[in-house]
């Protein structure tokens, strides 16, 4: 996550980012606030960012982190 960050094509830009915590069916899957906080993700401050809790198998949660990602991009271009 450190080098996707800090690579030069987005270090200095406000690109939102989207995290999918995936395998939420499986019984002992971590929360997605959990995955949040063992990526640290609180200390990405120059970024909007959203986690989704998500089971791309179901197609649960994929929906809510395409519909904010569109709401992101869209702020950017108004």
């Amino acid at each position: 996550l450190d080098t996707l960050l800090n690579h030069p094509d987005i270090k200095h830009r406000r690109i939102p980012i989207l995290f999918f915590a995936n395998k939420m069916d499986l019984r002992d899957a971590l929360t997605s606030v959990k995955v949040s906080q063992l990526l640290c993700l609180e200390n990405i401050k120059d970024k909007p960012w959203h986690i989704c809790a998500s089971d791309a198998i179901k197609g649960e949660g994929l929906q809510e982190g395409v519909y904010w990602l569109q709401d992101q991009i869209q702020a950017v271009k108004t």
